[in-house]
């Protein structure tokens, strides 16, 4: 058995087809679909998937990585991703539930915001190479703050996060302040079980089964006393005089455009809404287009040009705890 914080005892992560099995059914229950029955999957790409995200997920020079603390004292794992000689401001790029700063788009995004800015891109707590339990949405904000803390010197900070970290960038952003922008994307505004998607999460991680299943097959470790997504409402006023953008899917499966909306209503000016149809949730929205359209909105909201900067530059390392 191996020991949590909390206290609570997982079983050891199963291998090879017991390993896959576990994520095939994990996997199926947040999409809301029905898994396919054992043999018909590897011809469809999906252990091909399962594989890429969380067996061999793509990796960062040695030297970007970057070890964190935050002010509850849990451990996290970051990279800092150089930009421009000339880079406009850091992005602090936050993954979504279940994924981490190696996901395959996240990984690949990282590398599209540093053609315009430094990328600091932390694994949340209970994610990827981080200690702690995930609490889904009230201590995130939280791990913001540490990667916000840890930008190189001197330059403005745009936090951009995915689902779960869209949700947590906002809060910090609305509770904290200290940045020039926050950029949610597919951020669920209040805890409500709207979707499918919601309501197979909320399975998941209210049990302890479900909780051993994405320890051991989705690599996400979810605490006991776990909350669902704090209410938005109180704080994404706050965010102003620096800048709101709100990015989603209207046919979003786990959040409907309605959390879209009210998180743009609750904003005050400046404030943005893009709608991106038919791409899907969360990291499904990394996509080159977006990358170029946020270093625009950003460069235009700081004053700065606009557009994609060269060859990377050096980057005075943050300090490490």
């Amino acid at each position: 058995m191996a020991e949590r914080d909390g206290g609570e005892a997982l079983a050891r992560p199963p291998r090879g087809p017991a390993l896959y099995h576990r994520a095939r059914v994990a996997g199926a229950a947040f999409l809301g679909r029905r898994p396919r029955p054992a043999g018909t999957l590897a011809g469809n790409g999906r252990l091909a998937r399962y594989y890429n995200l969380y067996v061999a997920p793509p990796r960062y020079g040695p030297e970007q990585r970057r070890t964190l603390t935050t002010s509850d004292g849990v451990r996290l794992n970051a990279w800092l991703v150089p930009g421009p000689h000339d880079a406009m401001c850091t992005f602090v790029l936050v993954h979504g539930f279940v994924n981490s700063s190696r996901s395959p788009g996240v990984h690949r995004f990282a590398h599209l915001l540093a053609r315009g800015g430094h990328v600091v891109v932390p694994d949340m707590r209970g994610h990827g190479g981080s200690g702690g339990l995930c609490s889904m949405g009230r201590n995130e904000p939280l791990d913001v703050a540490a990667a916000v803390a840890a930008a190189p010197p001197g330059l403005p900070v745009v936090t951009v996060g995915t689902s779960l970290g869209g949700a947590a960038v906002l809060l910090h952003a609305g509770t904290y302040g200290g940045v020039a922008g926050a950029v949610g994307i597919s951020a669920p505004a209040w805890g409500e079980l709207d979707r499918v998607g919601t309501h197979r999460v909320r399975k998941l991680v209210s049990g302890r089964a479900g909780r051993v299943v994405l320890a051991a097959a989705l690599r996400t470790r979810v605490g006991p006393d776990c909350v669902y997504l704090p209410d938005a409402a109180s704080v994404v006023a706050n965010i102003a005089p620096s800048f709101t953008v709100v990015v989603h899917d209207p046919d979003d499966w786990y959040f409907g455009p309605a959390h879209a909306e009210a998180i743009y209503e609750w904003a005050d000016e400046p404030k943005a809404l893009w709608w991106y149809p038919g791409l899907g949730h969360g990291g499904d929205l990394l996509v080159p287009e977006l990358a170029d359209r946020i270093i625009a909105e950003t460069a235009g909201r700081l004053g700065g040009a606009g557009g994609v900067s060269g060859e990377a530059g050096p980057v005075s390392a943050p300090p490490t705890n």
